[in-house]
């Protein structure tokens, strides 16, 4: 099959499972496109379109009342899904708001003349949307600093609970994750794999001077700890990332107490942290320094938790907010965006934690 001749980063709305599918084949196949990701509703569409920038959108009747709304946010071409032939009228009417073409329903057994015509209504495209530039196929484009950063530590039981909250993640992710799981180093790398595989997430490991941008999932590198600092660039305060040779707090690496606790020093009220399931207690100094700069801590609970020392910790300390299920707290982190910020700093003592 012929591959496009030029660039384009795509984003797919509500689509038909075997629709999505397939052009999620398609896209992810072609050396020149790059697919952002699928929105799950209209109002999503819209977010990811506003962020992401795309160069083109594929849609179908789920999205056209909200075609005017996205244009707004963000004009492109748009590709249209149609069950059955659209009417005349509908499709100059939808021309207003981007729509140049539409595709004609996949048929089981017909999937390649499908990818075919795919193929030829993407090279149709105006040219507006032959302008993408991109290095990484397969991963979102992020350019912004996050609203927030979310901070996740976990350690026995912990590789499995991270899998299964970032499978829940959604695309249109509005912070940035970090992650500290107690990993020998060598293990990191697999576990990097692992996670890329159940998110279109963009998923790396921390390396000096790594800047941090909306939408990414940073993993602290096994046997180092990593922290976050605030620098000047230009006009900019960045946030990125930088690994600390520094004794730690605890006898774990890498340090959810130190990687907490530097979140908390440069973003304040804008940090989100969670413990998860995990022997010891990493993570409740950590807490302390979220819950002191006016941020949000929430733990696991006992009940979905492998181990429940580290969380039940941090509540004995007194620092969780909220104690949830591990599918309660991947819904928190996909809300973010919406959540208000805490208004009034806790300023609880330090707690000697044994």
């Amino acid at each position: 099959m012929p591959a496009l001749p030029v660039s384009f980063t795509v984003l797919l709305g509500k689509l038909p499972a075997l629709v999505r599918l397939e052009l999620t084949r398609l896209l992810q196949a072609q050396p020149n496109c790059l697919l952002l990701g699928s929105a799950c509703n209209a109002d999503e569409l819209v977010i990811m379109a506003r962020r992401l920038r795309p160069t083109l959108v594929i849609l179908d009747e789920h999205d056209l009342p909200d075609l005017e709304r996205l244009h707004r946010q963000h004009a492109c071409p748009v590709l249209f899904y149609a069950a059955g032939t659209p009417l005349p009228g509908m499709m100059r009417e939808a021309a207003r708001w981007g729509i140049y073409d539409y595709i004609v329903p996949l048929k089981l057994g017909a999937e390649q003349a499908f990818r075919l015509a795919v193929l030829q209504q993407l090279r149709g495209a105006p040219t507006m949307s032959r302008t993408a530039t991109f290095s990484s196929p397969l991963r979102h484009v992020v350019s912004a600093q996050p609203q927030n950063l979310t901070v996740i530590g976990a350690s026995t039981g912990g590789i499995m609970a991270v899998e299964q909250l970032v499978h829940a993640l959604r695309p249109a992710l509005p912070c940035t994750l970090l992650i500290a799981v107690h990993l020998p180093a060598h293990f990191a790398i697999s576990f990097v794999k692992r996670l890329q595989r159940l998110t279109p997430l963009p998923v790396k490991i921390g390396t000096v001077g790594m800047p941090l941008e909306e939408g990414q999932i940073i993993i602290a590198p096994g046997g180092q700890n990593m922290v976050i600092k605030s620098v000047q660039r230009g006009p900019w305060r960045v946030w990125q990332i930088d690994l600390s040779s520094k004794p730690n707090l605890s006898a774990d690496d890498p340090s959810i107490d130190v990687l907490m606790r530097s979140a908390a020093k440069v973003a304040g009220p804008q940090v989100l942290g969670i413990v998860l399931t995990g022997l010891g207690h990493d993570g409740t100094l950590g807490a302390q320094a979220i819950r002191a700069q006016g941020g949000r801590v929430i733990v696991q609970s006992q009940e979905s938790a492998a181990v429940f020392s580290m969380p039940g910790s941090v509540i004995r300390a007194g620092y969780a907010n909220d104690v949830l299920p591990l599918e309660q707290i991947a819904e928190v982190i996909n809300q973010r965006a919406t959540l208000p910020v805490p208004a009034v700093r806790f300023s609880p003592p330090l707690a000697t934690v044994s």
